[in-house]
């Protein structure tokens, strides 16, 4: 080792605070990256997917295929950066999905799209206007449902409140389901167009006659100004008043004389039941990059100051809140490494000296904070994959600072002075602590060059495990050493009655039966070879026989039921309602079943017409 490394270890070794100081940095600026570090499920993954639909009114599946996709994939397949393409016709519609390659210039690629599908030139006439969009990806931070004795008008007035106060506060996306089309019916009786000698025909045209807005030219000269003919009617009031029919005498009939005139909505749209009750769902979504938990804290104060404010009888109810399940991983994560870190602390105060395994101790939580630092200047997360990955190095920061530290004891038992045997094992333990991080480093390397979202995902391990190993090198090397000087000044062996006595036991062990073990092991060295290489094929066997399953990502238990049903055509809406409150009474029958009377465990019970219960 040069003398200039040698000198840097004693520099750090012998200053009085140069050790301390550089730990404190590394706990400060930890702490600093662990509140501004975003906190989510999964790390940020793009959808790297763009999508062409185009639709077709009246046209087959066969000719939507053959006049639509035929002519837009050669335009889109060999386009740069186009990994896989995905094509489906249905009646009156078809799409072509283009899936790019990692890292692609999303912008420059949805241009090159536009451009090309805008060369093509033998689409039939009266198809309608390409629709080109790149698919980006939104996770879910929770869904509100709104439900009770109210029109659909008013649930639907309330959720746009709703979402434009979420939006304002700067959630990323909220949509409203279901939004059906709002429409003004105008019934009118066959008696009454008798008596009228007129259709319902004559009836439209002069609704349409009346309700037009229509450009009118303009005025002309250096002030030119547009002219516009308003006359868009929106309300019932407004077409209510136009003139269905008028006499030489000047009397009229306007169109609430004859016709009931009412609001109401799309009778085709799905709709959304709670408790029998109409209701309206908001799904409150994130973007990549955003904060979960910030956004999730954001809503559940939103709601604590919106709910006096409604009407006693809204049911506002707040479900599927992924920051839950997000808190939930992360503690459980946090506590079994909490049990580890216990484990590891108890074995290093068995078998060392009580202050050297104080301040090995005391560097594993600086090696962590100062990888947290590295993970904020790298772009990374707290999430699932990157809190698996700290707890795992846990280990190895601890490896590093026990053989740098029991190192340091050896030479001071052999007469070293304290500063110089803490120097000493750090220097001598530099080129084997150094080599193995190497290696495990060239472990994980590898695993960057896995390609796709998967590759995304799990991005994150590589990179945790050389930002843990870079401030375990930092930590072992320039500030431990500082520590042992102090720590080796005190004496080296235990004086109480439980140390003697594990010391005396820990050694006859070793010098024993481990070390017989050992000699036998050399001394047999082929028979060895053999039992190694017989585990290694009893391993590779259980995995390529399959009494070992090998799963990439294990899919956990749903916490969520889908029940769907579907009538012949022509079934009335009323008995899609009737079915949709036969399986909320099933499902209240089987949850007392299960749970007994008394006691719930299904949060949200929603019945959907119109539309599978999995599409919203």
């Amino acid at each position: 080792m040069s003398s200039r490394t040698g000198n840097i270890l004693g520099a750090f070794a012998s200053h009085p605070t140069a050790a301390n100081l550089l730990m404190v940095l590394m706990l400060v600026v930890g702490l600093i990256s662990l509140g501004r570090l975003n906190t989510q499920f999964f790390p940020d993954f793009g959808i790297d997917i763009i999508t062409v639909s185009i639709t077709w009114s009246g046209a087959s599946a066969e000719d939507v295929e053959s006049n639509i996709i035929k002519a837009l994939e050669p335009e889109l397949r060999f386009l740069d950066g186009v990994d896989k393409v995905i094509s489906s016709a249905r009646e009156g519609s078809g799409t072509v999905a283009l899936e790019y390659q990692s890292g692609t210039d999303m912008q420059a690629a949805l241009a090159a799209v536009e451009s090309a599908v805008s060369q093509i030139v033998t689409f039939p006439a009266d198809v309608a206007t390409p629709v080109i969009a790149q698919v980006i990806r939104y996770d879910t931070i929770s869904r509100l449902i709104l439900s009770g004795p109210y029109r659909e008008a008013a649930l639907k007035h309330m959720a746009k409140r709703i979402r434009d106060d979420l939006l304002a506060l700067g959630i990323d996306k909220v949509s409203i389901f279901p939004i059906r089309d709002e429409e003004i019916h105008v019934e009118v009786t066959p008696e009454t167009l008798l008596a009228l000698n007129m259709t319902l025909s004559d009836i439209a045209a002069q609704i349409r006659a009346s309700n037009q807005d229509l450009p009118s030219g303009d005025t002309g000269g250096k002030t030119r100004q547009q002219l516009r003919g308003i006359g868009l009617m929106q309300t019932v009031n407004e077409l209510s008043s136009i003139n269905v029919r008028a006499y030489e005498g000047g009397e009229k009939i306007v169109l609430r004389d004859i016709a009931d005139v009412r609001d109401t909505f799309d009778p085709t749209a799905p709709t959304i039941l709670l408790n029998d009750e109409p209701a309206i769902e908001l799904h409150i979504q994130r973007a990549v990059g955003a904060d979960a938990l910030v956004l999730a804290d954001r809503v559940d104060e939103y709601l604590n100051t919106l709910r006096p404010t409604f009407p006693p009888n809204l049911n506002v109810q707040q479900f599927d809140v992924a920051a839950n399940l997000i808190r939930e991983r992360i503690n459980l994560l946090l506590r079994n490494g909490a049990g580890g870190l216990v484990l590891v602390l108890g074995i290093l105060f068995l078998f060392l000296n009580s202050h050297v395994a104080l301040w090995i101790a005391v560097g594993i939580p600086t090696a962590v904070l100062g990888a947290l630092a590295a993970m904020l200047v790298t772009g990374q997360s707290i999430n699932m994959v990157s809190l698996f990955a700290l707890i795992m190095m846990i280990g190895i920061v601890v490896d590093d600072a026990i053989v740098v530290g029991e190192h340091a004891m050896a030479k001071r038992a052999e007469g070293l002075g304290a500063a110089e045997a803490a120097v000493s094992g750090a220097h001598r333990m530099l080129a084997p602590v150094f080599s193995a991080s190497l290696t495990t480093i060239a472990a994980f390397v590898p695993v960057m060059m896995i390609s796709g979202i998967i590759g995304e995902i799990i991005m994150a391990i590589p990179l945790v495990v050389v930002a843990v190993l870079i401030a375990s090198l930092i930590e072992c090397f320039l500030i431990l050493p500082g520590h042992m000087r102090g720590a080796l000044t005190r004496n080296l062996e235990g004086t109480s009655r439980f140390r003697r006595h594990f010391n005396t036991s820990y050694e006859a062990f070793r010098d024993g039966f481990f070390r017989r073990f050992v000699e036998f092991c050399v001394r047999w060295r082929y028979a060895t070879l053999s039992g190694m290489v017989a585990s290694l094929i009893v391993a590779i066997g259980l995995v390529a026989g399959g009494r070992v399953q090998f799963v990439f990502f294990p899919s956990p238990e749903s916490d969520i039921i889908y029940a769907n049903f579907t009538f012949a055509p022509g079934t009335t809406r009323a008995r899609t309602d009737e079915m949709v409150s036969e399986l909320a009474r099933a499902l209240d029958v089987a949850e007392n079943a299960l749970v007994g009377d008394g006691k719930r465990v299904v949060r949200v019970a929603l019945g959907s017409v119109a539309a599978p219960a999995s599409s919203f």
